[in-house]
């Protein structure tokens, strides 16, 4: 199986003072891998350092052979849903969806309406695409925002905790997508998320961070990790138990 992603010997932080250190790992094609651990570990921090949208303050990351250097020149090797869907309110699902194509494109009008449709429809939403985000449910935007995540074929995909703030069954329902997408279109997604049902439908392997560890506790796939993990931190974050911590 191909790596589509590379972190090596990363550091990341704000202002000169470090988060987490050493982080190393490989995300192979079509996997759904996860960044998991407890709020406030760092989860957002490493995804928006590997977005570009911070820099590192030591180390790389790879997107299929490609560094940041020219990253900036070229269309970008992976798509992102924030955790706010981060669509723009006073434009239609097809308008946000279009946005990536029109940037980065050279698609005749209709041809690049047509490419943001299709990705309306991947998703369930092709019925919904001259609607407004206020006008759809909170999973509905969720949905369009994986649809403009698509819009470019990107071989890799950024989901920041997609499932907060959704109903179990909303949750559910999305979980079933991201297996979806990931296995039909042969995509790779990473996801940050500390969703414990959605871990463990849908993530193939995973990374654990911890903040007073300063970097990586564990990795594997979920259930691995949920059933023969001794570290207590593991036990902890899989079992929905408090740490027992020293009076």
């Amino acid at each position: 199986m191909a790596r589509v992603l590379e972190v090596r010997d990363l550091a990341i932080g704000y202002d000169g003072e470090v988060l987490l250190e050493e982080i190393a790992f490989d995300v192979q094609r079509g996997e759904v891998f996860a960044v998991l651990g407890g709020s406030g570990c760092g989860k957002s921090t490493l995804l928006r350092t590997m977005i570009g949208l911070m820099p590192p303050l030591h180390g790389r990351v790879h997107f299929t052979g490609i560094g940041p250097p020219e990253r900036a020149m070229t269309p970008p090797q992976f798509g992102v849903l924030f955790q706010s869907s981060a669509l723009f309110g006073s434009w239609t699902l097809l308008q946000n969806v279009l946005l990536p194509l029109q940037k980065w494109t050279d698609l005749p009008p209709d041809a690049a309406a047509a490419v943001a449709l299709a990705r309306l429809r991947l998703v369930g939403l092709d019925r919904f695409a001259h609607h407004l985000p206020s006008e759809v449910s909170g999973g509905m935007r969720k949905r369009a925002g994986i649809a403009r995540a698509l819009a470019l074929d990107a071989p890799i995909l950024f989901f920041d905790e997609p499932s907060a703030g959704l109903d179990p069954v909303t949750a559910a329902e999305l979980d079933q997508l991201i297996r979806t997408l990931a296995r039909d279109l042969e995509v790779t997604i990473v996801l940050v998320t500390h969703e414990l049902p959605s871990i463990m439908q849908v993530v193939d392997q995973c990374i654990m961070l911890d903040r007073a560890a300063g970097g990586i506790i564990a990795r594997g796939a979920p259930r691995e990790l949920a059933d023969r993990s001794t570290d207590l931190r593991v036990q902890a974050f899989f079992r929905r138990q408090p740490m027992q911590r020293n009076p």
